[in-house]
């Protein structure tokens, strides 16, 4: 019995040993489990950190990229607006005259017309100015003789009060069968039409022009000088119908046309 009973104490006490051992490796197991899951969990709580520094620079930069984005399309707007001004103020057409067909008859044995006109100057806001005349001429093309100053464009574009369009001087009037010489005279040599008058008078700047204006259209210098972009000497013609009214109009960055009332300058 004795050593039956050591034998079950020795057996209990191996059966000890062994639970033992085996909870200790579960517990073990476990805390490598637990532990593994912990670091792992720190690793990526480091990683989304990092990536969540990364990302929050980006972002400062994203933001500071839109900000110079936004004060950029700013300037090209401002841009485009002024541009859109200039192009507006360089199309400008300023209306300086009318014409109007009086009559216009044919000669029943030679077919020859003659073409009866009454010209009005005009304010810039379309009323008559100045004493209304008439002029008959030969043929039913009726062409105005001017004196055309252009500024450069820098100076239409800013609406500059001396060279902010371009000037006329207008010479005469003449019809399609008459030689320019024998056209009537309609502004006299060193005056401005009356739409140009400042006051009654026109500017020393203007005046200046008229006084020299040939020296002008000759010497490039002298014309730099006053900002002047070309200066010359044009006919602009119209043929023209009985009953029908036509406006003379001046494009600020260009010359004379002749148009019906009823219609607009060619862009």
């Amino acid at each position: 019995m004795g050593q039956v009973r050591e034998t079950i104490s020795t057996i209990n006490s191996v059966i000890r040993t062994l639970l033992v051992l085996a909870i200790s490796g579960v517990v073990l197991a476990t805390g490598y489990v637990i532990y593994d899951r912990i670091h792992g969990t720190d690793q990526r709580l480091d990683e989304t950190r990092q990536a969540l520094v990364a990302a929050r620079a980006q972002l400062g930069d994203a933001e500071l990229r839109i900000g110079e984005l936004e004060v950029d399309v700013a300037e090209k707007q401002r841009q485009i607006e002024r541009m859109e001004v200039a192009m507006r103020l360089l199309k400008m057409d300023h209306r300086l005259a009318r014409l109007e067909v009086v009559e216009q008859t044919a000669d029943e044995e030679t077919g020859d017309v003659e073409t009866t006109l009454a010209f009005i100057e005009l304010s810039p806001e379309g009323n008559p100015i100045g004493e209304r005349r008439e002029f008959t001429i030969r043929g039913d093309v009726v062409y105005l003789d001017n004196w055309v100053v252009k500024f450069e464009d820098q100076y239409v574009e800013q609406a500059d009060l001396a060279r902010g369009t371009s000037l006329v001087l207008f010479r005469r009037i003449f019809g399609e069968y008459q030689t320019p010489s024998e056209g009537y005279a309609i502004d006299p040599v060193g005056s401005l039409p009356s739409a140009y008058h400042r006051g009654g008078q026109p500017s020393e700047f203007e005046q200046e022009i008229w006084d020299d204006f040939w020296t002008f259209a000759n010497d490039r210098e002298e014309a730099m000088e006053k900002g002047i972009r070309a200066a010359h000497g044009e006919a602009v013609s119209m043929k023209v119908e009985p009953g029908r009214n036509y406006r003379v109009v001046l494009r600020a960055s260009d010359g004379l046309s002749i148009v019906p009332e009823d219609a607009e300058p060619a862009e």
